[in-house]
C-alpha cells in the first residue's frame, strides 16, 4: 500500500506521541521503499504522516535536507550493525588470526544490512549536485566517516598480524569496500541471474568473495615479508663486502708503505 495514500501507521504514532521529526524520517523511508527516490517530496511525506503540507518545513527546509536526514540516519544504521558484528564473541580463531575473523564480519554484515534495506542503501549514496545541494552537513559526514573506520580498523589489524600485505591501509580498505559493495548493488539490481539464483548462493558467493579477497591479501603479505628479507640478506651481505675491501685496502696499503 503506497505510503502516499495510506500513510504508515508507525509514523503516525510517532507523530501522536510528539515526535514529528522521527515520524516525518519513517514516512520518508517507507516511500522510498516502495515508490522509489523519485517519489520522495515533502508534500507526500507530510500526507503519509496526516500533517499539514507546511508541516515537515519545520524539520527539513528543503528536500536535500530531507535526504541528508535520511541519509544520517542510514548510516548511523550501518554504523549500528557493524558495532554488533564485531561485539559478537570470538569463538575457534588460532591465535593471531582474531583480525582476518573481523574482517568476514564487517563484510558480511556490511552485505547483509545493504541487501536488506535497499532503499537505505540508495539514499546514503545518492549522487551528490554540489552546485546546487553544496557539500554534505557536518554530521552526515562523520557518521560516514565512523561506519567506515570499523572496516578501516579491521585492515589495520589484519597488516598488524601479517595477514595482509603492509603499505596504505587506506588502498586496501578501499579495495574491500569496493568488493562488498559492489557486490550487495549488483544484487540488489538484479544483475547477478543465475549466477546467484537463491538465498542459499547468495550466502555462499558472498564468503567466497571475502575468502577471496583475504587469501590474495595473506600471499601478498608473505611475498613482502619474503621481498623485506630477500633486501635485508641483501643489504648485509653488501655490508661485509664493503667491509671486506675496506679491509684489504687498509692491509695493501700498509704493507706498500712498509
Amino acid at each position: 500500500m503506497p505510503a502516499a495514500k495510506g500513510g504508515s501507521p508507525s509514523a503516525k504514532r510517532l507523530y501522536h506521541h510528539g515526535d514529528l521529526r522521527r515520524a516525518l524520517l519513517e514516512a520518508a523511508w517507507l516511500l522510498v521503499a516502495e515508490k522509489g527516490l523519485a517519489a520522495l517530496t515533502l508534500r507526500e511525506v507530510a500526507r503519509a504522516v496526516g500533517v499539514t503540507h507546511a508541516a515537515p518545513y519545520h524539520h527539513f527546509p528543503s528536500r536535500t535536507a530531507l535526504l541528508d536526514a535520511l541519509a544520517e540516519d542510514g548510516f548511523r544504521r550501518l554504523d549500528r550493525a557493524l558495532s554488533e558484528a564485531k561485539a559478537e564473541p570470538m569463538q575457534g580463531c588460532p591465535p593471531g588470526t582474531d583480525a582476518a575473523e573481523l574482517l568476514d564480519r564487517i563484510g558480511r554484515a556490511y552485505v547483509d544490512f545493504a541487501c536488506a534495506q535497499p532503499e537505505q542503501l540508495q539514499v546514503m549514496f545518492r549522487p551528490r549536485h554540489l552546485d546546487s545541494e553544496g557539500p554534505p552537513p557536518p554530521a552526515l559526514a562523520q557518521i560516514g566517516a565512523k561506519a567506515y573506520g570499523h572496516l578501516s580498523e579491521a585492515v589495520r589489524a589484519c597488516q598488524e598480524q601479517g595477514l595482509a600485505p603492509p603499505g596504505d591501509s587506506a588502498a586496501l580498505a578501499l579495495s574491500a569496500w569496493s568488493l562488498v559493495h559492489g557486490f550487495a548493488t549488483l544484487w540488489i539490481q538484479g544483475q547477478l541471474g543465475d549466477l546467484v539464483p537463491d538465498a542459499a548462493g547468495f550466502a555462499h558467493q558472498r564468503d567466497q568473495l571475502l575468502r577471496n579477497l583475504q587469501v590474495g591479501w595473506q600471499a601478498a603479505a608473505v611475498t613482502a615479508r619474503k621481498d623485506d628479507a630477500a633486501a635485508a640478506d641483501q643489504a648485509a651481505k653488501a655490508k661485509v663486502a664493503v667491509s671486506m675491501s675496506s679491509a684489504c685496502d687498509g692491509g695493501l696499503i700498509q704493507t706498500t708503505s712498509g
